[in-house]
């Protein structure tokens, strides 16, 4: 069912601040080397943070071989046929936090503050509510990446906790890990647009 709703949503076409086309679509098991190549964009500083290595072709070749929509939807946005962003909610379909959608984020430095950010999170909440069991977004930044932090918050995101030394970066140093969701259940009338 979601698959269905989510073939009749995207593509979607929308232009940036900068009056730049673009289009979001769902990620495709083809679209791996494009995939690579975004994140081997991505500086370094941002890469630290990132929970797997995205360095390696093979795991971003996996995701891309993997995708499933049940467990994980990746959005991408992309310009002049280059992907310059990523967005996915993340589900686990059963347990004690199957009502909980965490979210991921990443635009490629050239394209920040052009609006993306918060056009992927708004499609990524659309989609929650499409899923039916979702109450809760859950996104994770480390403490120090305040620019996200507030990008989160700026879409409806609230912090909840910060937790001290939570986390490791790629390269084994310790970060505090910042928690912030979005309450979907007062969020249905967005599920209409």
């Amino acid at each position: 069912m979601l698959e269905e709703i989510l073939d009749d949503q995207y593509p979607i076409q929308g232009t940036m601040k900068n009056g730049a086309p673009y289009t979001i679509r769902l990620l495709r098991s083809y679209d791996a080397s494009l995939l690579y190549h975004f994140f081997s964009e991505i500086p370094r500083g941002d890469r630290l943070f990132f929970r797997d290595d995205v360095q390696d072709r093979g795991v971003v070749e996996n995701w891309c071989a993997n995708i499933n929509l049940d467990v994980a939807v990746p959005l991408i946005v992309e310009v002049g046929g280059d992907i310059v962003g990523e967005a996915s909610l993340h589900r686990e379909p059963r347990g004690w936090k199957s009502h909980i959608g965490r979210v991921r984020l990443v635009i490629h430095p050239n394209y920040r503050r052009q609006g993306l950010s918060l056009v992927l999170l708004r499609e990524i909440i659309k989609i929650a509510l499409h899923a039916g069991s979702l109450e809760r977004l859950m996104a994770e930044c480390m403490e120090t990446q305040i620019g996200a932090i507030r990008m989160f918050e700026s879409a409806g995101f609230v912090p909840q906790a910060t937790l001290e030394g939570h986390v490791r970066d790629i390269e084994g140093r310790s970060h505090n890990l910042t928690i912030l969701t979005y309450d979907l259940r007062d969020q249905e009338y967005f599920a209409a647009d």
